[in-house]
């Protein structure tokens, strides 16, 4: 026996016995009040006593029967199993009917019987792993860690409860009191801003709880809205959590430097300049002047007060979300909101994986949507669309050209489209072709004429919120920046800064 096994071999097992009988002298004496009230606190499984355990079970199968739990009406199924084959059930009942606890304080002894099992499945937990640390190295050691994760996660769900019923009067007044709070805000939002207000305007803002999609097809601009608005919540004192599937974090952070500054984002990058031309003898690039290096630093010296934490880790699980984000929240500083880019690269439990991508993403967006509830932040989720827009003559986008997300366009509270017509309209203009029988001047008029609806329709962009469960759909006009890649209010003053920081916020 190695010495962690004689370790643990000398502890003693959690138990406590006579909470046990007494818990369940209580359901002998008065079973439908006493398990009214710890039926979704304590499960068979949670009892150390395998006697205890089996009466538990059978008065909650008693009771789910409308058929009172006592000594009697026990005596015909217990008969036949076989632990109580050799045991005085008279004596037995007495000692639980000499131990009974009143039903007022039945939900503290069954919270004490569960915190015992919590106990021995650590324990239990803690040995396993010891044993698959110490295996062959048949998987990784992150791998490893993943399940311990899952298992965890597994016995925490074990702890929970059922939220308590609450009255429509006491909703009403929580109602009202969201109400009151959002005026006082003076920007009527009953959560935080998106950073734009025609979004603002249309949804209320993002609220407490709630599972946000923003879908678009690739290099639409999924990354570069979701920053706007992560950065400009963390610049007001909000603190969030940004995950990036499959940029590095100094590429987020050049991306925030770019909109902060205005300079082009390949000049965040290598340090050359390409607001304009080439030199004019090497025909290099200039470098950055003086003046821009110093722009440039001050961005990032600003960002210490921007509370916003990168994670970058290839193929997230929900294990690990929730892990981290439970952190946060637990934090002195907390946790306002989640941004997550994007959902098609996260991965589902282990659990799911083999069942079909459709199960594993299905379990990714309840997880998600049960997350956002848990923790109380609005969540923030991009996600890819499918190729069926780019199939529609106008090519605007809807939500269910989700690609591959399972039940999340059923589980989202909000979907906000991204839809860029000069996108499609250069696409378009590139593969022009000359069709049959027509004139080189005819073909030379379609070209201007998509040429000239390009011009008109460049920079000019539109958010489609499609689904809004708490309120209206309709669109949004915004204008997008190629060289900052920046969305910003089709009314906003281009010149204005992306975000400004909100010291003692």
């Amino acid at each position: 026996m190695s010495e962690i096994n004689i370790h643990f071999a000398k502890r003693e097992v959690p138990s406590n016995l006579p909470a046990e009988h007494a818990l369940l002298g209580a359901v002998m004496r008065n079973s439908g009040k006493v398990l009214d009230v710890v039926e979704e606190i304590l499960k068979p499984e949670h009892f150390y006593d395998s006697l205890n355990r089996i009466v538990y079970a059978e008065c909650l199968r008693l009771y789910n029967q409308n058929i009172e739990a006592n000594p009697i009406t026990l005596k015909a199924p217990l008969e036949h199993v076989d632990q109580f084959e050799n045991v005085d059930k008279a004596k037995y009942f007495t000692q639980l009917m000499t131990a009974f606890v009143g039903f007022k304080n039945a939900p503290d002894y069954a919270r004490v019987i569960r915190d015992a099992w919590l106990r021995r499945s650590l324990m239990d937990f803690c040995i396993r792993a010891v044993d698959v640390c110490a295996a062959p190295e048949d998987q990784s050691a992150e791998d490893i860690m993943e399940g311990f994760e899952e298992d965890l996660l597994h016995l925490s769900q074990g702890m929970s409860e059922s939220q308590p019923n609450v009255s429509l009067f006491d909703a009403g007044c929580e109602a009202i009191l969201s109400a009151r709070e959002a005026l006082a805000r003076r920007n009527g939002l009953a959560g935080l801003s998106w950073g734009f207000k025609s979004l603002d305007k249309l949804t209320g803002g993002l609220t407490n709880g709630n599972l946000y999609i923003v879908g678009a097809r690739p290099a639409v601009g999924k990354t570069s809205l979701g920053l706007g608005i992560a950065l400009p919540l963390a610049a007001s004192g909000k603190r969030g959590l940004f995950w990036s599937g499959e940029m590095l974090a100094k590429q987020v952070a050049g991306r925030a430097a770019s909109a902060r500054t205005g300079l082009n984002l390949r000049s965040i990058f290598n340090g050359l300049r390409w607001d304009i031309g080439p030199d004019m003898e090497t025909g290099n690039q200039p470098p950055l002047e003086d003046w821009q290096w110093r722009e440039y630093q001050n961005a990032v010296d600003e960002f210490c007060h921007l509370h916003l934490e990168i994670d970058t880790r290839p193929g997230l699980t929900i294990s690990q979300l929730r892990s981290r984000a439970r952190r946060m929240k637990r934090s002195k500083r907390g946790l306002d909101f989640i941004v997550l880019d994007y959902f098609q690269l996260m991965r589902g439990s282990a659990a799911v994986r083999g069942r079909g991508r459709y199960e594993e993403t299905t379990e990714i967006s309840n997880e998600l949507k049960t997350l956002a509830k848990e923790l109380d932040v609005p969540m923030i989720v991009l996600a890819q669309l499918n190729r069926k827009s780019e199939d529609k003559e106008d090519k605007t986008p809807e939500s269910d050209h989700l690609r591959d997300t399972g039940a999340l366009e059923q589980d989202a509270d909000v979907i906000c489209l991204i839809h860029r017509k000069h996108l499609h309209l250069k696409k378009q203009l590139a593969s022009l072709a000359k069709r049959d029988r027509e004139t080189t001047d005819q073909f030379n008029d379609r070209s201007q004429d998509l040429e000239e609806q390009v011009r008109k329709n460049e920079g000019r962009g539109v958010l489609l919120i499609a689904k809004n469960r708490h309120g209206p759909t309709g669109a949004c006009q915004v204008w997008y920046d190629d060289a900052t890649t920046w969305f910003r209010d089709a009314g906003e003053d281009p010149r204005a800064r992306a975000w400004t920081v909100q010291h003692g916020a």
